[in-house]
């Protein structure tokens, strides 16, 4: 009797894919397209938030950065580097097209304060912390009461 070791990815991929065809999608690991969402990892340092995102193949021309009402957006689009008609793909796993991921900014930052940097496909965006709100002290100033005679 062979022993055979259990997979767990493979059953779930076999599951998704049995699920795609009940349902008459093609799989991501097919020769469609799927949605492009680039991975981040986002860590603090004492000098701020720092957001790294993979987005291999661009450039940073391809990348557009903006912060309105408190949210920061990267958005871009992957275009493929091949031009092969669909029906001669075997396997299409990079996924490709326009992708725009969003981030609530603590409260009180700065936008003008953000950095961006590009380097190997890998984004990093460094976001200082918001000044602390501090109670601003306001001086009293005496005046002497004027003395009518």
């Amino acid at each position: 009797m062979a022993v055979m070791r259990w997979d767990p990815w493979g059953e779930i991929a076999a599951l998704q894919r049995d699920m795609n065809q009940l349902f008459g999608r093609a799989t991501s690991g097919s020769t469609t397209r799927g949605a492009f969402v680039p991975p981040i990892d986002a860590f603090t340092t004492d000098e701020g938030l720092v957001v790294r995102m993979e987005l291999p193949g661009m450039a940073p021309d391809d990348v557009d950065i903006s912060v309105q009402d408190g949210v920061l957006t990267v958005a871009g689009e992957r275009f493929s580097d091949v031009d092969v008609k669909d029906d001669d793909w075997l396997r299409r796993e990079r996924y490709l097209g326009r992708f725009e991921r969003s981030f609530t900014l603590p409260e009180g930052t700065d936008p003008d304060s953000i950095s961006a940097s590009f380097d190997l496909g890998l984004l990093e965006l460094r976001i200082p912390h918001p000044p602390e709100q501090q109670p601003r002290r306001i001086k009293i100033s005496a005046e002497q009461p004027a003395v009518e005679a």
